[in-house]
């Protein structure tokens, strides 16, 4: 069935051409051409393979070699970027869907890569097709977004592609701005071609070859990243010529850095610690609106979590106001439903009392043991307070906890994509911000990152519905969200617990340092 209408058609064209490439330097930044940004943790590869969740976030934004990006506040400075939903070109000049809606065609920009290539239709091609290769969740997330990933790139001529569709939906075009979506010089990536690599992903996790517009000075997986403005990309960039990026674990260090005046940006601290430093003089505490949500991630499959009544009853037992309290320092808001922005699940509502009734009618009145997987590298160091508010919470109704942390940010995404998990505290940035897609990815049955075990046919059948509804017919959308929600709450696979903000620190003054909706920076906005 073709799920675009004229009123979609309308919605998904972008015109780009207003976005012109050009160098623009801003001299709001003085002389500060060398830019030094701290994070909680760096990926070991500079591709998207293996996913270092969060940490592979901070590189693919910042170098962002997409072909889309979100549009930002176009008065610059350290204000928030734009809320409303709209993408802007980053590597394409335009972007339009076809009269039949039978695929987008992509008009490309005259950019060169670090080895003097020109960006071209082959090089979108091919790291399109790589990619879903080197990376399976790609392949899921291009055919959830209505694309033909067995015949996804028709080259029409050197700088133009069409990327063909099987049914176009509201975020098709606004995917292409999807960090896994990473467009390489494919010229020079092939020469590191072999047999037993036939994608390049061994040269490409360690090397630059895309269209980023940054030359890679070092990287150390996992350590640090510094990157120099390439004077021949074409590009728009700010004055920043430099970006170092240090992995810094410790939140207390992290934050000594910023106000020392040793670090430019930095984010993923305690929400204690943002606190401290508003007061902090040179220093500025970014505090941007975020559809992103904290949750907690259940293993449906066995045991007593795969009693839906067991799921809701843990819901009923944390106090979400308590942790915005105590672990989140007041910033963000107690979830009222599993998608953000809609209130009102019963399951929500903090009863101890009806929780325990819940758990006596699953059978369990004398509760039973859980083991509680949280990482401080997601969704950052605040999981190490609210994992101990939980287990505490939790005990009220006899379910005793054991908090068990994982320190590797490869270790901990792998092992929830694996299903290795009993409960898991967890956070994904939003990288598609609309909820036709950030409703499939953990809750579709079969989607790629639903290892929850969970499936309703209902959810599903509505959700494909809202995908098809253009963005223009709010209330139909709206009506359609909450269908979904009231689904996903009565079976609970998976609980959001706090909607967080989006935070970073920055060196007061410094234009561009604001975050994305992923919560991370783009290198080329620093400074301009």
């Amino acid at each position: 069935m073709r799920l675009l209408s004229g009123g979609l058609t309308a919605a998904l064209t972008v015109s780009l051409v207003g976005c012109a490439a050009g160098s623009s330097a801003s001299s709001s930044a003085g002389s500060l051409d060398n830019v030094v940004v701290a994070v909680g943790a760096l990926p070991d590869s500079l591709t998207p393979a293996p996913w270092g969740g969060s940490a592979s976030h901070v590189v693919l934004s910042g170098l962002g070699s997409q072909l889309l990006e979100y549009k930002t506040d176009a008065s610059g400075g350290q204000s928030c970027p734009a809320t409303s939903v709209g993408v802007s070109g980053r590597l394409a000049e335009s972007v339009e869907p076809t009269a039949d809606g039978t695929g987008v065609v992509v008009a490309l920009r005259s950019l060169t890569s670090q080895f003097g290539n020109t960006l071209s239709a082959e090089d979108v091609r091919w790291s399109l097709e790589i990619g879903m290769k080197r990376q399976p969740v790609m392949a899921g997330t291009l055919k959830s977004s209505g694309f033909n990933v067995d015949d996804l790139v028709k080259v029409i001529d050197p700088r133009t592609v069409q990327l063909n569709t099987t049914g176009m939906n509201s975020f098709t075009v606004e995917s292409l701005q999807n960090n896994l979506f990473y467009i390489h010089d494919s010229t020079e990536a092939k020469k590191h071609v072999t047999a037993d690599d036939p994608t390049a992903n061994n040269w490409l996790s360690k090397n630059l070859a895309d269209y980023s517009g940054w030359d890679l000075e070092e990287f150390s997986p996992g350590t640090s990243l510094t990157v120099t403005a390439d004077p021949d990309w074409g590009g728009e960039r700010g004055a920043v010529r430099r970006v170092v990026v240090k992995a810094v674990p410790n939140t207390a260090t992290r934050s000594q850095l910023v106000e020392s005046g040793e670090v430019q940006v930095g984010n993923g601290f305690d929400y204690d610690q943002y606190k401290s430093l508003e007061g902090a003089p040179g220093v500025a505490v970014i505090n941007c609106p975020s559809q992103t949500r904290d949750t907690m991630m259940f293993n449906t499959k066995t045991g007593p979590l795969a009693e839906e009544k067991v799921r809701q009853a843990i819901s009923m037992a944390i106090d979400r106001e308590a942790l915005v309290k105590g672990a989140y320092a007041g910033y963000g808001e107690a979830a009222g439903s599993i998608f953000p922005m809609v209130e009102g699940s019963a399951s929500y509502k903090f009863d101890t009392e009806g929780a325990k009734k819940l758990l006596a009618e699953a059978g369990y009145a004398n509760g039973f043991p859980l083991t509680l997987t949280y990482s401080t590298t997601r969704p950052g160091p605040v999981a190490a307070k609210s994992s101990v508010l939980i287990q505490s919470m939790l005990k009220e109704i006899g379910i005793d906890v054991e908090l068990k942390n994982v320190a590797s940010t490869t270790d901990f995404s792998t092992a929830l994509l694996d299903g290795r998990y009993q409960a898991a505290l967890y956070a994904e940035p939003i990288v598609i911000a609309d909820p036709a897609f950030y409703s499939y990815a953990f809750y579709v049955t079969g989607a790629p990152s639903n290892s929850t075990g969970w499936s309703d046919s209902e959810f599903d059948k509505t959700r494909i519905e809202l995908a098809a509804t253009p963005l223009d017919e709010a209330e139909k959308r709206t009506d359609l969200l909450n269908k979904m929600t009231s689904r996903v709450d009565a079976g609970a696979p998976i609980l959001s617990l706090v909607e967080t903000r989006g935070m970073l620190v920055a060196k007061e003054g410094l234009p561009g340092a604001a975050p994305l909706t992923n919560g991370q920076i783009y290198f080329n906005a620093l400074g301009r």
